[in-house]
């Protein structure tokens, strides 16, 4: 029962509307990777998803960070990482979780089916997820107050769900 409720709460947690920091951080995140997202596949000229399925895929994709993340270790803060290299492996260690958040959203269009990627659509997904946090840990300094926490309150939100995975190894 009690996995079950984590499950639940670890679904519900990044839109909980109690929390105006969880919030914030949670709008950055999907801010961030659709904009990444955008860019990269305009440059590959690669298939145009649209905003609004970006962000769905994003936004699910967020339960899933630490859990699927969990096998690559434990998550670095924005703020206080060692440099660029160490916030672009904490990024690369989120694909697994857009990857099944991908086909999440696929089976809620087309009904249950195995996942098929692209190694091209991979490579996108990768190399937006990883590049993301340095570009995250680039502007850090200049989101204000507000942002700062919102990114801090999700650094900590998947550290908390890293710890709680059964796919974690240490």
């Amino acid at each position: 029962m009690e996995s079950v409720q984590n499950v639940i709460s670890n679904a519900i947690a990044p839109l909980d509307f109690r929390r105006e920091r969880q919030i914030v951080g949670t709008a950055e995140y999907v801010a961030f990777e659709v904009l990444v997202s955008k860019i990269i596949r305009q440059v590959l000229r690669m298939e145009n998803k649209g905003i609004a399925e970006l962000a769905a895929i994003h936004l699910v994709s967020i339960p899933f960070l630490g859990g699927a993340g969990a096998p690559f270790g434990d998550l670095q803060p924005v703020a206080g990482s060692d440099g660029y290299v160490t916030a672009l492996k904490d990024g690369a260690k989120g694909v697994p979780a857009v990857l099944l958040a991908q086909w999440v959203i696929a089976t809620a269009y087309k009904g249950f089916h195995l996942p098929w990627f692209t190694l091209k659509d991979v490579l996108v997904t990768a190399g937006a997820k990883s590049i993301t946090r340095p570009l995250i840990r680039s502007v850090h300094g200049f989101i204000g107050g507000l942002g700062q926490d919102g990114v801090a309150v999700m650094d900590e939100l998947v550290r908390r769900q890293i710890q709680q995975s059964n796919l974690r190894f240490s």
